[in-house]
């Protein structure tokens, strides 16, 4: 029988949606696969750990952000994912992370950061 810790049962850690809402890309990054894909502001990228984190810095100084919250979490297959609202200095912001679980870690493998719509429903 195969047992997980309890951090695993919530899709989105703690820490994680701590880091986000405080724009902090280093404490985000304790979460990147090695090797993840991103769309931030309709620009896709294919990047490592590293240059993810650079991404979202330059994000996060041009978009201070003021709080994250989580507004739907699910399963899909082997993945969880969740959607959630970064509300920034310009506006918000939503946000959809795919998550793989690793070697006991929940790892993220996708993540997008798109300008809020307001004809834009909530899941």
């Amino acid at each position: 029988m195969l047992v997980l810790p309890q951090v695993l049962s919530q899709t989105v850690p703690a820490g994680l949606a701590k880091a986000i809402g405080q724009g902090d890309a280093t404490a985000m990054s304790v979460w990147f696969h090695q090797s993840l894909e991103m769309t931030i502001l309709e620009e896709e990228y294919e990047t490592s750990k590293n240059q993810a984190s650079r991404i979202l810095e330059s994000f996060f100084k041009s978009h201070a952000p003021t709080g994250f919250s989580i507004s739907f979490e699910g399963t899909k297959e082997q993945s969880k994912y969740a959607i959630g609202t970064l509300s920034t200095s310009n506006g918000n912001f939503r946000v959809n992370i795919f998550f793989l679980d690793k070697e006991g870690k929940r790892l993220i493998y996708y993540l997008s950061i798109e300008k809020e719509s307001q004809y834009e429903l909530t899941p």
